[in-house]
């Protein structure tokens, strides 16, 4: 029956990326950017500037495809890196973040923002630098010793939305009928095929996961300034500023161009000697005596899917179960490896290649120690993989949970009539329809399905349940598609501590034997 479920969903999946590619896929693929490997010597001058940017999308490490498109970008890994390394690097004075308006998750960015506090207090001093902050880039930047804005910038300060997309009027207007089974009344993304809005629920969970970050936004700004959190929220209130405005009311720390800003920063200097941080990740740990023992740190990023990982049009870089069981393998294997840190960015994807990473974890960790590092997201089948894990790590403005299941058939009669498509068969047997594109499931055979799903679903929260020791019910009282911050998965018991990156490797150094003192050397897989 688990294989029946398989196969049906792989067919609405088919179905429903068919749909999103006619209308979305040529321009989601116009807009990804090729993220390449680094490679060769780079010259660091001394008393340099590493002039790191932050891009406004970026990947969590480089994923494994290659696209003759745009070229090597940075990613959450290379950047965390290059600060850790500059922090030990004689050759590097000074720091600048060149920050485009994020469009990544707030997990990346406090991680970052804590990656730069651990650089402060080596004594390198941090700059940022925007052509226009947002309140993600402001939050980021007030973490560095100064902040600056191109005099022709703007700052919008426009506090938090959770915007959503639903196309259930497409759907019937070109003729498909979708059958839903939802696990539960939280679990959002079955809405955008029932509902042309938020649902109570869903409107609910989205409030308070977005509470939360607004108050750890106004907080930590606050915080970083010395300030009030009214003060902060006052600037909410007036939104938009422009360069001289942000400066007078001590948003910013003034407005440069970017070519007075080196003069700044060059000093008594003629000129700024700089290396850009593309450059600067080629330059390895070991040259700034940043090795030792080796942990593995394993990425697994994207919509889960089974086979290798790579790109799902039109859903971006993929996290294939192949390829990371392939990774887990590996570190398993090395007799080097002394333990495993494995990232986790990923909203979830297909239950049973989840299920199959997750079970390769629990057999690596029955002989090296495993901690799971959430990024932004840890949902959904990203949770299926880590439960079985000993020790689970997310950034406090992680999003974690999402404790459910999706499973939809779109029937296409209505929409092969309109265009002129007719259909005919010859079946053997009482279901041999239930595959068809274009015939609905019967009610008995839909109540079947919502059976077998709903037995599926069970087992999960069973397995929660054992490793998580709580009873199934306190654990069904936090799922049904319900999505936490890090900060409230922690109170709730769905994870063990708050982190980003080096958190996450505090602890697995311990259970690894490592002196908390010792540095270590990252096999990237």
């Amino acid at each position: 029956m688990k294989q029946f479920l398989t196969t049906f969903l792989a067919v609405i999946l088919a179905q429903i990326l068919l749909l999103f590619l006619v209308g979305f896929g040529f321009m989601l693929i116009v807009g990804v950017a090729m993220v390449g490997a680094g490679g060769g010597d780079v010259a660091v001058p001394a008393q340099a500037t590493l002039v790191q940017e932050i891009p406004s999308s970026y990947f969590e490490y480089t994923p494994p495809l290659q696209l003759p498109l745009p070229k090597k970008q940075p990613t959450q890994t290379m950047i965390l890196e290059n600060l850790e390394k500059a922090g030990r690097d004689g050759r590097i004075a000074q720091v600048v973040l060149k920050i485009a308006p994020p469009m990544v998750g707030w997990g990346k960015l406090q991680e970052l923002r804590r990656q730069v506090a651990r650089l402060r207090q080596t004594g390198t001093p941090v700059y940022a630098y925007a052509d226009f902050f947002t309140q993600k880039g402001l939050y980021l930047a007030s973490a560095c010793d100064s902040v600056f804005l191109s005099p022709r910038g703007m700052c919008w300060l426009t506090g938090l939305m959770s915007e959503r997309y639903y196309f259930k009027e497409l759907a019937d207007r070109i003729g498909i009928d979708f059958q839903v089974s939802q696990i539960r009344e939280y679990k959002s993304a079955a809405e955008m095929v029932q509902r042309t809005d938020m649902s109570p629920a869903v409107r609910e969970n989205a409030e308070w996961v977005l509470e939360d970050l607004y108050q750890e936004l106004l907080t930590t700004v606050a915080d970083d300034q010395g300030l009030a959190t009214e003060e902060v929220e006052n600037w909410l209130d007036v939104a938009l500023f422009d360069p001289e405005e942000a400066t007078e009311r001590g948003i910013i720390d003034g407005a440069l161009f970017w070519e007075e800003l080196e003069a700044r920063l060059a000093g008594t200097d003629e000129e700024l000697a700089t290396v850009r941080g593309l450059d600067y990740s080629n330059v390895s740990r070991a040259q700034v005596d940043l090795s030792g023992p080796r942990v593995a740190v394993v990425h697994g990023q994207g919509m889960i899917t089974a086979g290798e990982s790579g790109w799902a049009s039109p859903l971006g870089v993929s996290m294939g179960d192949e390829t990371m069981i392939e990774a887990l393998e590996q570190a398993l294997e090395d007799e080097r490896i002394e333990g495993v840190l494995l990232r986790l960015d990923t909203p979830g994807g297909l239950g049973l290649a989840s299920d199959r990473i997750g079970r390769t974890v629990e057999r690596v960790a029955r002989e090296k120690p495993v901690v799971i590092s959430s990024v932004d997201l840890n949902a959904s089948g990203g949770y299926m993989i880590s439960y079985r894990c000993s020790t689970i790590v997310a950034l406090p403005n992680s999003v974690v949970g999402s404790i459910g299941s999706i499973a939809a058939r779109g029937s296409m009669a209505e929409l092969s009539e309109k265009l002129g498509v007719s259909w005919d068969r010859v079946t053997v047997g009482p279901h041999a329809t239930i595959l068809s594109p274009v015939l609905p499931l019967t009610e008995e055979e839909f109540a079947r399905f919502e059976e077998v799903h709903e037995e599926d679903y069970q087992d999960w929260l069973a397995g929660i349940s054992e490793y998580r020791s709580m009873t199934t019910a306190q654990i069904e009282g936090l799922a049904g598609g319900r999505v936490f911050t890090g900060r409230q998965a922690l109170g709730n018991g769905l994870i063990d501590d708050l982190g980003g990156f080096q958190d996450a490797l505090a602890i697995l150094k311990q259970q690894a034997g490592i002196d908390p003192g010792e540095e270590v050397t990252y096999l990237h897989l």
